[in-house]
């Protein structure tokens, strides 16, 4: 599943955690290999939005009671979600014993208490961001402004990912019919121009397709591309919006601005496989 881990900030150190470092020893570099037929089914996003409404333990490192532990596709999530939420050393067992482990500690104080709304919203992207509706599941370096996310890049194997790809927000904690954004960002069409003639003109085809594979319709919305739906701060982090252009400008009366968005970026030789609607030259 995913390949690296960090520790998220937490003023104690609840079961399964531990401190923030102060960068990330190991990249956080995944792979995308989450079916959306899982993800959006039903049963099991409600499953979700319970879990985050209380504390992932019961006691010790004991899971709480969930309908995903029912079925094969509710546990992929839940392995997910764990690996999302937790740090590197953090850990939960299910009634039988088996372990979920952390990888990228977007929420570690989890275990402890229920999740705030940033900590939903970075779970959530960072599961959006692992969504593969194509089969085709290659390496996903993970990039923003989140504590977890600080790495050196001077280091193998950072230097092999130098396509940027989509950038992922939303609360998949909530129960609308939307509930997660992805735009396109430049670098994407660009690499796929230059490597294929026979990319679909609407590139949005292409992201969904990731995101919710052959579902007709799935919680997430194509919101075109990532300079015309999010502002960046100096260090080139993102803070994007559900719509494009007028989005910046009406967050302060919509409350629509998600500072805690994610962008991936691909090894240049895992662009095509992972956009399978695109042939080669």
């Amino acid at each position: 599943m995913l390949t690296a881990g960090c520790l998220g900030p937490s003023d104690t150190a609840p079961v399964g955690s531990a401190e923030l470092p102060a960068r990330r020893e190991v990249a956080p570099i995944g792979v995308n290999g989450l079916k959306p037929g899982d993800f959006w089914n039903a049963t099991n996003r409600a499953a979700l939005r319970a879990l985050g409404g209380a504390a992932l333990v019961a006691a010790g490192d004991a899971l709480v009671a969930t309908p995903l532990l029912a079925t094969a596709g509710g546990r992929s999530v839940l392995d997910h979600l764990v690996r999302c939420a937790l740090p590197l050393d953090g850990v939960v067992y299910d009634p039988g014993g088996e372990a979920f482990y952390g990888e990228f500690g977007f929420a570690p104080e989890w275990t402890g208490r229920a999740l705030n709304t940033s900590e939903q919203r970075w779970v959530s992207a960072c599961m959006f961001q692992h969504l593969n509706g194509s089969g085709e599941h290659v390496d996903i370096l993970l990039d923003g402004r989140h504590p977890s996310l600080d790495f050196s890049r001077d280091e193998e194997p950072f230097a092999e990912f130098i396509v940027e790809d989509a950038t992922t927000y939303g609360n998949a904690f909530l129960s609308g019919a939307i509930v997660g954004f992805t735009c396109i960002n430049p670098d994407l069409a660009g690499a796929l121009s230059a490597l294929s003639l026979s990319c679909p003109l609407d590139l949005n085809l292409l992201v969904l397709e990731r995101s919710c594979g052959l579902l007709p319709t799935c919680g997430m919305a194509f919101v075109g591309v990532c300079d015309l739906a999010c502002t960046k701060d100096a260090a080139g982090d993102q803070t994007c919006h559900t719509l494009p252009l007028l989005g910046p400008l009406l967050s302060p009366l919509l409350g629509s601005a998600y500072p805690e968005t994610i962008r991936t970026e691909l090894r240049a030789s895992d662009v095509l496989p992972l956009y399978s609607g695109c042939g080669l030259l």
